[in-house]
């Protein structure tokens, strides 16, 4: 909930404050977005199946940051897009864990229609 709240403020503080971002930086910014929203979705994810513990993510969100951020760096030094192929890996796992969510609502929703319809039928 802390970590919304935060993407929260952070985000309304973003749509404000008009911060100039160097075009050195550009690639670095575009990677560690997603980055950060491909810990967001597999921390929810996570959490729907009870298996989210806080040092997990921490450690896991942490080497995500330093791994994509040294390759971004070394492509930019071997002038080949590594930033390129990093945002497709994450946006590769984003839609998987999106993908895993929305499977786990319909899921949720499919049980609780047929339990519904379990207790009409009963009724009458």
């Amino acid at each position: 909930m802390v970590i919304l709240i935060g993407l929260l403020i952070g985000l309304i503080i973003g749509l404000f404050v008009n911060v100039t971002i160097p075009a050195g930086l550009t690639p670095y910014l575009a990677v560690l977005t997603l980055v950060g929203i491909e810990a967001l979705t597999s921390s929810y994810n996570a959490m729907l199946r009870n298996e989210f513990a806080a040092s997990k993510f921490t450690i896991e969100f942490l080497s995500n940051i330093v791994i994509s951020g040294l390759l971004t760096g070394l492509g930019i030094q071997l002038e080949f897009d590594f930033a390129f192929v990093i945002a497709f890996v994450f946006a590769y796992r984003i839609f998987r864990n999106i993908n895993f969510i929305s499977r786990h609502f319909y899921l949720r929703y499919r049980s609780w229609r047929a339990s519904r319809r379990k207790s009409r039928d009963s009724d009458n």
